[in-house]
């Protein structure tokens, strides 16, 4: 009988304990501005190696 209880009780622990991680993780995300300003530089220094790695390719 207690296999019947943890089939459903593992798959709905894990599930919960996965969105609460990943609320807390978005919490921390827009709650705290200095991690928003890092993910804003990190996206456009990627855009600009992007665009540096793509111009040298058209100018050869």
């Amino acid at each position: 009988m207690s296999w019947l209880f943890l089939d459903w009780f593992v798959p709905l622990y894990l599930l919960v304990s996965v969105l609460v991680l990943a609320g807390f993780g978005a919490c921390l995300y827009f709650l705290e501005p200095g991690l928003q300003d890092a993910h804003k530089k990190y996206v456009t220094y990627r855009k600009h190696l992007l665009l540096k790695n793509n111009s040298f390719r058209q100018i050869k």
